[in-house]
């Protein structure tokens, strides 16, 4: 079997891959034209976090491949359009970051509950200040994409006593809509994948909807959030804060006006790059592989038509 990788040689999950695949012929690289001649020849593409642009460019090339792979969850880089007209099946990681994710979001909420930001300012002054802070419990969370992350939100967030409001893919009978779940929300958590459809879902109308004492913590996409509608409510104190650990353009600029804020937590999407989330997803994609080459239905297959 020839698997084409799309990763840096030294992109250290490999020697998992070399350890536990000696008969498997690689060819492992992140320039296209280096990777060309064996593109024609390869029967699967595994493609490391941050470099599936190169697909698009190697496609022509591609023509005996029958399943394509993500080390990553998203798959809004994969090139849709050419996919649909291929019988390439595509696999990705979903559910392999979630807790991380979960534990992320639970972590936002804290932050603004208990003031950390003040808490760690009064230490670095040496400044005795006793204040006043909000439990968890008994507050309302919305969690806008209730799929794998969603659901490792709303377990942690239930287990401290707070009330969950899912959105879902489909709704379920008694589901409450978007616009209701972001009216009654005291927290609300953006875990959608990117789609057309999930394009700015939380646009300047929906964050002008929310409660002025909520925050938002986007731990999904950066683009499913209308970045300079939650920008202006920021600024403008008309929600109360924002944590994000995602943005339409990455890496976020020095100038860009988010830095400045301080009802704003950024994170440098890394909430789901913990030491081992590469090994994990390595692991996973190993197993999908024994799968491939017994001529077993894959884990995790991505549904074309939906883009996700």
């Amino acid at each position: 079997m020839r698997l084409l990788v799309i990763a840096p040689p030294e992109f250290a999950p490999l020697d998992m891959l070399r350890r536990e695949m000696p008969d498997v012929e690689l060819s492992i690289g992140t320039i296209a034209e280096s990777l060309r001649d064996d593109a024609a020849r390869a029967d699967a593409v595994l493609i490391a976090p941050r470099f599936g642009a190169l697909l698009t460019e190697l496609w022509p090339q591609l023509a005996d491949v029958r399943w394509i792979h993500t080390l990553a969850a998203g798959v809004e880089f994969l090139p849709f359009e050419l996919l649909r007209r291929s019988d390439v099946v595509v696999t990705n990681s979903r559910g392999l970051y979630a807790d991380a994710l979960g534990e992320f979001a639970i972590a936002a909420m804290l932050w603004f509950a208990k003031d950390l930001r003040r808490m760690i300012r009064n230490q670095a002054e040496r400044r005795w200040e006793p204040y006043t802070v909000e439990r968890l419990e008994g507050r309302t969370v919305g969690i806008i994409g209730y799929g794998g992350i969603g659901e490792a939100a709303g377990r942690r967030a239930s287990a401290l006593g707070m009330h969950i409001l899912p959105v879902r893919r489909h709704r379920e009978l008694g589901d409450p809509s978007i616009d209701d779940v972001i009216h009654e929300s005291d927290y609300i958590v953006m875990s959608t994948p990117l789609t057309p459809s999930t394009h700015r879902l939380m646009s300047r109308e929906r964050i002008d909807a929310m409660n002025p004492t909520a925050v938002l913590i986007n731990i999904g996409r950066g683009a499913t959030v209308d970045e300079d509608a939650l920008i202006d409510a920021l600024r403008h104190r008309r929600i109360r804060g924002a944590a994000l650990d995602v943005f339409e353009h990455e890496p976020l600029p020095p100038d860009h006006p988010l830095w400045p804020l301080d009802n704003v937590l950024i994170s440098p999407h890394t909430a789901d790059r913990t030491s081992d989330s590469h090994a994990r997803a390595m692991q996973f994609f190993l197993e999908n592989l024994r799968r491939f080459q017994a001529g077993e239905s894959l884990e995790n297959v991505v549904d074309k038509g939906e883009g996700y």
